[in-house]
């Protein structure tokens, strides 16, 4: 806990502009890949990684955000590789977040429902998987569960569209067509703001498919 209130102290007097031969120690080089990271540099991020875990192979913090770069590069496996590799170190709900993301990816819902689950344990307010898991007892169909979660991942942050795009077809999977209505409403509006055109119109359709069930 104090090592990760250092990197988030030291991460916010950083420059924008950073690169992997800046850095000086394995922490340092951590911190830096995360801003990189952030600001979706993903390439330059892992090789800060690489750098601080070349300094110090015991460096969990490293490998669990090497494995977030690499799922955003869509390089599944070694993905996979440094959050395994990360926990190994260290159990901690960032790699296990990344695996559960990937498991809902490869259609393995139990799986993705098992490390969200062991995310959260170690971190109840990781937004992120409650939605993941959400999504994967969709699949399964179990709705109330998906309710639940999509809930709690709203709470936690109100302007996530996908959030309220899980709860609207959970509602929907329960009849609950006032509700989907509201839920698929809300995640079209923020979809618009942020001006993702191709979910937005998913989600209109949604809105007019659940309007029309409404008695």
């Amino acid at each position: 806990m104090k090592k990760f209130i250092l990197i988030l102290s030291i991460l916010l007097l950083l420059p924008c502009a950073i690169n992997a031969q800046e850095c000086q120690s394995s922490t340092e080089c951590a911190i830096m890949g995360k801003k990189l990271l952030e600001q979706k540099e993903y390439k330059n991020a892992i090789e800060c990684f690489n750098k601080s875990i070349n300094m110090d192979e015991n460096e969990y913090f490293s490998y669990a955000y090497r494995a977030k770069a690499n799922y955003y590069l869509k390089n599944y496996e070694q993905a996979l590789k440094d959050a395994d590799k990360s926990i190994s170190i260290k159990p901690n709900s960032r790699a296990f977040g990344i695996k559960s993301s990937i498991d809902l990816l490869n259609g393995d819902y139990r799986k993705a429902i098992e490390n969200s689950t062991k995310a959260l344990e170690l971190n109840p307010n990781y937004m992120k998987c409650y939605e993941v898991r959400a999504r994967a007892e969709l699949e399964l169909e179990d709705y109330i569960s998906a309710l639940k979660d999509s809930t709690k991942a709203i709470n936690l942050r109100n302007n996530y569209a996908k959030s309220y795009e899980v709860r609207a077809i959970a509602y929907a999977g329960i009849k609950d067509y006032n509700s989907a209505f509201s839920d698929a409403e809300n995640a079209a509006k923020i979809f618009k703001q942020n001006k993702d055109r191709k979910n937005y119109k998913k989600m209109k359709k949604l809105v007019k498919q659940y309007k029309g069930k409404i008695k």
